[in-house]
């Protein structure tokens, strides 16, 4: 079963956009060489037109077309309807096109498997309609339509004519109907570089975009939806989980959250009750109280995935998560929540978008918006948040999955705009220290410890509980520039209490230093090379974005091999820049000894797209000298 899960919540009920043209004419060799220059697909026509009857009544109609050229664009091989018991899908069709513009299949309503959206056999109310195409050649040209009634009118579809780098588009529409007893609120941003056609009637606004060609991806771009066209839409009557809604700003909206979907859900048996209790009465402190609660429900739970707007907006009952020892992010920061309420520590359960990418709520425009849930804990010295969906993360460290954004965070007196966590460049760090000998005919005997925090923390946070074999694999993979790795000794910790991860690994290799004649030539820098310069660009489009830096510190001893000695060592090297600073040092600490120092921040920043060929030079530089070699002679004995 192939569907994907984590998409905005948006997109998670009721994703894509219905156009009313009656002649097709789906042959490629018809699209203008413009939109099929760069392109992977290329959506020939795509139209959205909601019509909003009542406070919780809403029709969706939809109808698209897309064509598609190569593997790089197999996620609009799927055709993907979220519904749940408030949702009646009808007329669903769609049909396959190859190159010519020649149909060569045609997909009926009971074609489309039905599908728990959670991909388990919990919330049954809450469903995918799924069917994947596989192609024997391309390109091809899948078009559907299909429309939804449902009782939801909380969210509305955006209007988003481009989706993604390397898309080209030849026509999307979007019209929204509404009466007259409920009001409007839109977000239109980016319009200003396309020829957007906005119409606006009494209670109806459209938009029309067409001829629009594929964007490039280039490297450290800044996210896709930054800069392409989009609009969103709110309302401020609604209906959601059933419950009629009405707000007109943040704090209205979080009042009436907590009240209709919250606060029902804080139940917890006594005696959990009376257990947090006694596992905190050995201190006063709300922190350590914290700690000790998230730490219990690490121990007692795990998470399933159940995204916002697939599950659901109200959480299941915290005796529930109690009892089953489960839950998804709603359900899992809710837990931890009254768990913190049963010994007297404030928390509040906080809507925010999840991603590598920084995605705020957005604070001027009052929607349902977000993809997932955490913890705010509010103190005297500022705000922790808690990733509860994690049995191996840090308290208070919730790494670059939902850091530096705005998140909504729900209060009994209201909604409140804050933001989450941001990591200073140097708490991203990498501390590699360690030595390795090397001897006579070239093999190399490492003994490395590594510690890693902040961002970088997560990165191999995946190890732990991994096998030997596994970590045997992950290990050759991590040191790629070194041949014919055997490893020998693995020891991995996840120290939790400090929010560190800790490496020690031992390794041999052969043939790390290359003999030629009397001479045998190393890299010295062994464990932390880097080898990814971005690749050169012509007329760069797109300013530079980094989205977070880190610092790498590595100090190894080198052991020379006894039968020889230095004939040529690197100079020392640095480089300091707008992007960051590099340091490299060799010292001599004996004739057969060495130390090698390594120093590498890097800074997080949004640069001109004129810095580009500069930015690229300072990588260049630093995988030059990350390769710098020494030179052995043998000695007259």
């Amino acid at each position: 079963m192939k569907f994907p899960i984590k998409f905005a919540m948006v997109a998670l009920l009721l994703y894509s956009t219905v156009a009313y043209t009656q002649d097709y004419n789906f042959d490629t060799s018809k699209i203008p060489e413009k939109l099929v220059k760069n392109a992977n697909s290329i959506i020939r026509f795509e139209n959205v037109a909601i019509d909003i009857k009542s406070q919780k009544e809403m029709i969706i109609k939809i109808e698209k077309a897309i064509t598609i050229y190569n593997k790089l664009a197999s996620n609009y091989e799927d055709i993907i309807i979220f519904h749940d018991k408030g949702t009646v899908i009808k007329s669903v069709k769609a049909y396959v096109y190859n190159s010519e513009g020649k149909e060569i299949k045609k997909i009926k309503k009971s074609d489309l498997n039905d599908y728990s959206a959670s991909g388990t056999n919990l919330y049954t109310d809450n469903r995918v309609l799924y069917y994947n195409y596989v192609p024997t050649t391309y390109p091809f040209t899948i078009h559907y339509s299909y429309e939804i009634k449902t009782s939801n009118t909380a969210f509305i579809n955006p209007w988003l004519p481009i989706e993604s780098y390397r898309q080209s588009v030849q026509k999307s529409v979007y019209s929204l109907k509404y009466p007259s007893n409920i009001n409007i609120r839109k977000s239109e941003r980016n319009f200003t570089n396309y020829n957007i056609e906005v119409a606006k009637e009494t209670n109806k606004i459209s938009y029309k975009l067409e001829n629009i060609a594929a964007v490039e991806l280039e490297p450290y771009a800044p996210p896709f939806k930054n800069f392409m066209p989009n609009v969103k839409f709110g309302v401020n009557k609604f209906n959601l989980e059933g419950i009629n809604g009405e707000a007109n700003n943040w704090e209205e909206f979080g009042k009436w959250y907590y009240e209709n979907l919250l606060q029902s859900t804080f139940d917890l048996p006594e005696v959990t009750k009376q257990e947090v209790k006694n596992l905190t009465e050995n201190t006063n402190s709300p922190i350590e109280k914290a700690k000790i609660i998230y730490n219990y429900v690490q121990d007692k739970v795990r998470y399933i995935s159940v995204q916002v707007g697939i599950g659901g907006f109200k959480p299941m009952l915290a005796s529930e998560v109690d009892d089953l020892s489960y839950g998804d992010c709603k359900a899992l920061s809710n837990y931890t929540k009254t768990l913190l309420d049963a010994v007297g520590v404030e928390s509040n359960y906080t809507v925010i978008y999840g991603g590598p990418e920084k995605r705020n709520i957005d604070n001027e425009f009052l929607s349902v918006q977000g993809n997932h849930v955490i913890l705010n804990i509010p103190t005297k010295k500022g705000d922790l948040w808690l990733e509860c969906t994690s049995q191996k993360t840090p308290f208070a460290d919730i790494g670059g999955f939902t850091d530096d954004r705005d998140a909504l965070v729900i209060t009994p007196e209201g909604g409140k705009i804050k933001h989450t966590r941001i990591y200073k460049d140097s708490e991203n760090y990498k501390k590699i220290s360690g030595k390795y000998v090397l001897n006579n005919e070239g093999s190399i005997k490492a003994d490395i410890n590594m510690i890693s925090s902040g961002t970088q923390f997560v990165n191999h946070l995946s190890y732990e509980g991994k096998t030997e074999k596994e970590l045997d694999k992950l290990y050759k993979e991590f040191w790629s520039n070194i041949n014919n790795v055997t490893i020998e000794n693995i020891a991995i910790r996840n120290n939790k209490k400090i929010g560190e991860f800790e490496e020690s690994v031992k390794f041999g290799a052969e043939n790390y230093g290359v003999i030629t004649g009397e001479r045998m030539i190393f890299p010295i820098n062994a464990f932390n090379v880097t080898n990814n310069i971005p690749k050169r660009i012509n007329n760069r489009k797109m300013p530079i974005e980094v989205a977070r830096g880190f610092l790498n510190i590595d100090e190894v001893e080198v052991e020379l091999p006894i039968n020889y000695e230095i004939e040529t060592i690197s100079n020392d090297y640095e480089i300091e820049c707008e992007f960051g600073i590099y340091k490299l040092s060799i010292e001599k600490l004996s004739e057969s000894k060495l130390k090698y120092k390594r120093e590498f921040l890097f800074k997080n920043g949004l640069y001109p797209k004129e810095y580009y060929d500069e930015y690229r030079e300072f990588w260049r530089k630093i995988a030059k000298n990350d390769k710098s070699k020494i030179v052995l002679i043998k000695k007259n004995i």
